[in-house]
């Protein structure tokens, strides 16, 4: 599984890429903005693939440009 603070952090990051805020990002992606706002809070503790996908089409990215980001690398990475 993937940690949700690198999650939160690739959405927060890809947000101050395109100086979007939560509100064009749940408009782009049909994703609420209170599930944007618990998970860059880390309030939820996993991201189902349904929402990941729709934050991907929300922001234009395919999941691979997505994970492409040293925040998902092994060494940034834990198991727990």
């Amino acid at each position: 599984m993937v940690p949700i603070s690198a999650l939160s952090a690739r959405i927060v990051q890809l947000l101050n890429e395109r100086d979007w805020s939560f509100y064009r990002l749940a408009f782009e992606s049909g994703v609420p903005t209170s599930t944007l706002s618990n998970l860059v809070l880390g309030k939820c503790k996993s991201c189902n693939f349904s929402t990941l996908l729709n934050l991907c089409r929300g922001f234009r990215v395919d999941l691979s440009e997505f994970f492409a980001s040293p925040l998902f690398s092994f060494d940034n990475l834990d198991d727990d």
